[in-house]
């Protein structure tokens, strides 16, 4: 297999577009935003490992590499990978298809308002017996705080996918795969950096 990050970082590319579509096509309905949500979660870590780790282990082969060999492998592999997706994801929603991306946005705002409202009466039930009913006043306070925050959201009809957002979350992406590339490295590297 090739020993190329580049290469390696485009086939990762190329798999992260094909589940993204495969998701789009198949599962755009109403638990579009749960089931995108259930990929980005499960699948793409264990993706994003897996191609992080191959990259390393390819590169290595029956030779010695050092840490910082085989973490630019990892990180370079993950960074090309990650990177192409998000542009693409962001190109696609916000210039091909823009009632994909009010759908996700419309779902993602009412799961937060479901995961609010459930919250706030599991944390209501319980501030009830509590001797300070002070903490009730306070969690009501914050409640109708965060309900208002939710409801002017849909209201500005605010995008979530947008370059500002996006790449708030490709830096989230980037510790991740940083975090990955020291692990993975750590584990694959058989040479001493001055040996």
């Amino acid at each position: 297999m090739t020993k190329n990050p580049v290469a390696i970082g485009l086939v990762l590319f190329g798999i992260t577009m094909l589940a993204f579509f495969v998701v789009y096509y198949f599962f755009a309905n109403a638990d579009y935003y749960s089931t995108t949500m259930k990929v980005n979660a499960f699948g793409m870590p264990f993706l994003y490992a897996v191609g992080g780790f191959l990259s390393v282990y390819w590169y290595r082969g029956a030779g010695k590499i050092t840490y910082p060999q085989a973490f630019k492998q990892a990180f370079v592999t993950l960074f090309v990978g990650g990177f192409l997706s998000v542009m693409s994801i962001f190109a696609f929603l916000n210039y091909v298809d823009t009632d994909a991306r009010d759908l996700l946005n419309h779902q993602y705002i009412q799961t937060e308002l479901t995961n609010l409202d459930e919250a706030y009466a599991k944390q209501k039930s319980e501030a009830v017996h509590l001797k300070d009913q002070s903490k009730l006043g306070e969690l009501d306070k914050n409640y109708k705080d965060a309900k208002l925050a939710r409801e002017a959201a849909i209201k500005e009809n605010r995008n979530y996918f947008s370059f500002t957002f996006l790449s708030a979350v490709f830096g989230g992406f980037m510790l991740f795969y940083l975090l990955l590339s020291i692990v993975i490295a750590a584990f694959l590297k058989n040479k001493k950096r001055y040996e």
